[in-house]
């Protein structure tokens, strides 16, 4: 679908045509903005064949797996407000006499050493199960004891529940560790570990030994939308200029707490944005916010290397819906993804369970629906960012995890096309999105918020 963008830059105003579909941004002239011939990546004469996935038709999963993530229980010391594990039937606990029996299972599938491998255990809070985090992380190191290149090894944790030996063992087993932590809006999560002294200093001591293998996972959300006052609390706890913040996003919204701290209004929607762009110019997209520069820049490239990014080449923003990707619990029990659970139900009447690494021919994911199968995800401006938000929510929870993504990418994606033509965009002429979606920064048309069923207003758009 094309979507007629207006630009400003000091008071002249453009007009610009981005396609969704073979991702292309034109002029007004209808002159293409692309690298040159001899820059560009080899093009796809073909559309790639999307594996359209819903209830109907289920996910399957292939035996030949590049990323592992085992769920190791669910159990955890917090309860986030907008934790999408929050309300997720809970399984029979898992103890360490379920390891062996696992690693068993695990004969079933393959992996390439070629190819690589990461394996990502999961929690609850991953660190509740140390006893058999432990044990299995020996396991599987020795089951792949034989290749040169070893599989990766992530985690993210709370960070609340460190000592010194668990430490010690994360800077010797982990490639790579995530502490999820939302700055000065961690209230929404529980207690602040940098409030005690003593869980403090673990956590100073595990930044210092993780150093360029660690990150800050934080969300934003209604009550927390500022990254650059996310960056400055951080630095100032750790006393240091840089630290590395692996941004989440916006939360999704799995049950009502994830509602509450979404953005609820239209106003709250545009002060986000504002929030955001303003972040970024600030700073000029410094190392404070990498990873929104890095979607950006990869936005960018994308938009002038087209021919090489056709849109069936989009995939689900978490990834699970690669049939080599994969996500089990100790049982060997193949679930929708780490945040559900093998018992649980989704909203859509499925079960979460797709089956077991005994029979992996047989496994089959029917609670998930493909963006493709989203009313408004094929005539929505930012699918290439947003990739369809979570593959297995349903209803409202869905509709509003999209406005929230919206908002998060629509700014990634002005700022990306003010990197190609120097004009910013501050409004989408489509009649398929609603006035709230069309007026980027909401200076254009008059807004009201919706007390009744949302009505389209049609009002002219204001130009400088």
């Amino acid at each position: 679908m094309e979507f007629r963008i207006i630009g400003v830059k000091d008071s002249v105003v453009r007009d610009f045509y981005y396609d969704n579909e073979l991702n292309t941004l034109r002029d007004e002239d209808k002159n293409l903005f692309e690298f040159p011939k001899e820059e560009r990546t080899e093009s796809f004469s073909k559309v790639h064949e999307i594996k359209v996935f819903d209830k109907n038709r289920p996910l399957v999963k292939s035996k030949f797996i590049k990323i592992l993530k085992i769920q190791l229980g669910l159990t955890c010391n917090y309860s986030c407000t907008y934790c999408s594990q929050r309300f997720v039937e809970r399984p029979e606990e898992n103890t360490k006499h379920d390891i062996d029996m696992f690693m068993q299972k695990l004969e079933n599938i393959e992996f390439s050493e070629e190819e690589g491998l990461r394996i990502e255990l999961w929690g609850g809070e991953p660190f509740v199960y140390w006893k058999i985090m432990k044990p299995l992380t020996k396991k599987l190191k020795q089951k792949f004891s034989s290749w040169e290149k070893k599989p990766t090894y992530q985690v993210i944790t709370n960070g609340s529940v460190l000592t010194d030996e668990i430490i010690d063992w994360i800077d010797e087993n982990l490639t790579s560790l995530a502490v999820s932590h939302d700055g000065p809006g961690q209230f929404v999560r529980g207690p602040d570990p940098f409030d005690d002294p003593e869980k403090s200093r673990l956590l100073k001591k595990l930044y210092e030994r993780m150093k360029g293998r660690m990150s800050f996972n934080t969300m934003m959300n209604a009550s927390n939308m500022s990254r650059k006052k996310v960056f400055d609390w951080f630095c100032e706890k750790l006393e240091t200029d840089y630290v590395e913040i692996g941004e989440g996003g916006i939360v999704d919204a799995y049950d009502e707490g994830g509602l509450e701290l979404s953005l609820n209004t239209k106003e709250q929607h545009f002060k986000y944005r504002k929030t955001c762009v303003e972040d970024i110019i600030e700073t000029e997209g410094e190392k404070t916010f990498q990873g929104t520069i890095n979607m950006i820049d990869n936005f960018t490239h994308s938009i002038l290397d087209h021919e090489a990014n056709h849109i069936s080449t989009v995939t689900q923003k978490c990834g699970m819906d690669d049939e080599r990707t994969i996500a089990v619990d100790l049982k060997g029990n193949v679930i929708t993804c780490q945040n559900v659970s093998a018992v649980d139900i989704n909203s859509n009447g499925e079960s979460h369970l797709g089956g077991n690494l005994d029979n992996i021919e047989d496994i089959k994911i029917t609670t998930s629906t493909h963006w493709t199968q989203r009313e408004k995800c094929q005539t929505c401006p930012v699918i290439r960012l947003c990739r369809g938000s979570c593959m297995f929510a349903q209803g409202e929870y869905f509709d509003q995890s999209c406005n929230n993504a919206y908002s998060d990418h629509i700014v990634k994606f002005a700022l990306s096309l003010f990197k190609i033509t120097d004009h910013m965009p501050i409004y989408i002429d489509n009649i398929e999105l609603p006035p709230e979606r069309r007026d980027i920064w909401g200076d254009q048309l008059k807004h009201t918020e919706d007390k009744k069923p949302k009505k389209m207003i049609p009002i002219s758009v204001v130009q400088e």
